[in-house]
């Protein structure tokens, strides 16, 4: 448990750094990069971490390996049932595009941050 939260809270800790010197992107790499991060919420509600796993950029699955990640289903969990994604943006910067989603769940509200390099990999996630 402490590796994997320790690993979350310094690739979030790297978004969050990140997030601050990004640029808008335009619309259409907005939706792209939403509808990646909508996909990989979707399979971390379904707990199919293995195929969110083999989304991971190198780096990310010798970080985060897939029997770590089902240690983040009670987090998800504690929220609730998923309802909907309230709101959604995409930052670039430095190559990497760092997409911001806060979902809604039937107790709490989760903030998803998922970053996305060049080749559409999975360079970051964070959950708050």
């Amino acid at each position: 448990m402490k590796k994997i939260v320790a690993t979350m809270f310094g690739v979030g800790l790297i978004l969050m750094l990140t997030a601050c010197g990004g640029s808008k992107v335009d619309d259409a790499t907005a939706e792209k990069y939403i509808s990646k991060a909508e996909e990989i919420i979707t399979l971390l509600n379904e707990t199919n971490y293995e195929e969110v796993h083999a989304m991971f950029n190198d780096e990310m699955k010798s970080g985060l390996p897939t029997e770590d990640m089902e240690e983040l289903t009670p987090i998800i969990e504690e929220a609730g049932e998923f309802k909907e994604i309230d709101k959604a943006s995409v930052e670039e910067d430095d190559g990497l595009f760092i997409s911001v989603l806060v979902a809604k769940y039937s107790k709490e509200n989760r903030v998803y941050t998922i970053t996305f390099n060049e080749k559409e990999e999975v360079a970051g996630l964070f959950i708050k």
